[in-house]
């Protein structure tokens, strides 16, 4: 859990439970496999591996971001299950109920579940979805093939935002039909060890797709080889984290114009997030 997180779309990060398994060419260098593995000897990754559940006082805190939140009058985004996956198939259903009635009690927090998992949503979501919980964006991580599958899965299910996380992305990615229906878009290359190149002309790529669209798109990092033409980039910066050395119009980190009612009323614009690039290098939201 990160009460504090670099993760720049969130505020924090909270884990209802901790390891996976592989399911997509995507999840090859997954970050969190390689701490569970260096941990944990990835005790917790893989079928049939049990997964590592936490106590009472670890499910307190977000209560307390949401007291924050509430006190400032500015919501909070929370990356749900950022060493995991909220459906995955292998854990104890009763503690995705808990995470179901966690949300539902912190109103002033917005959670954002990233999947690669969103055929199991319908047969895991609570019994009270409905329409949608008002505070959590539906996001799935996909490449080219899994955003022809499961974005009409994605599409599907009731929710404030849905959206798609091209992270890490290892070739072009065309949203498509499927721009005009989505609300959000996460765009990065990949870090760590063994990374694999990312090629700026697919962000671009992207970025003219959301533009025509009007879709907010959010570039969080280049990666460990991110490359501009034939020309790796050399940039100081761990995984291509700050912005400084981007180039200029790969700046940009957006979010949708949802949730953000409390900021209105605390005398914020509530379209800022979406309308302007975030230009302080190397910002924590």
């Amino acid at each position: 859990m990160g009460a504090v997180t670099k993760i720049e779309w969130c505020h924090h990060t909270f884990n209802p439970w901790w390891g996976c398994t592989q399911v997509s060419p995507l999840c090859d260098h997954c970050y969190a496999m390689m701490l569970d593995t260096r941990w944990f000897k990835r005790a917790h990754w893989g079928p049939r591996a049990p997964r590592r559940y936490f106590g009472d006082a670890y499910w307190r805190e977000p209560l307390k971001w949401d007291c924050l939140a509430g006190a400032e009058r500015r919501r909070r985004r929370v990356f749900c299950a950022s060493m995991a996956d909220v459906f995955d198939n292998e854990v104890d259903p009763a503690v995705r109920d808990r995470l179901w009635r966690l949300i539902r009690r912190t109103r002033n927090l917005d959670w954002l579940l990233l999947t690669k998992r969103i055929g199991n949503a319908p047969e895991m979501l609570a019994n009270d979805w409905g329409g949608g919980y008002p505070n959590v964006w539906l996001v799935t991580s996909v490449n080219q093939a899994e955003l022809e599958r499961d974005v009409p899965k994605l599409l599907s299910i009731p929710a404030v935002v849905h959206g798609v996380s091209i992270e890490p992305q290892l070739a072009p990615v065309r949203l498509g039909r499927f721009a005009p229906l989505l609300q959000w878009v996460i765009n990065s290359g990949e870090s760590g060890a063994g990374s694999r190149p990312f090629h700026l002309e697919w962000t671009r790529a992207l970025v003219t797709e959301c533009r025509s669209a009007g879709i907010p798109i959010f570039v969080q990092r280049l990666g460990s080889k991110p490359y501009e033409g034939a020309i790796r980039l050399r940039l100081n910066e761990y995984a291509g984290g700050d912005w400084s050395e981007w180039p200029d119009d790969l700046r940009i980190r957006e979010f949708p114009n949802v949730g953000l009612s409390s900021e209105a009323a605390a005398g914020v614009d509530a379209g800022a997030p979406y309308r302007q690039r975030h230009r302080n290098s190397g910002s924590r939201y």
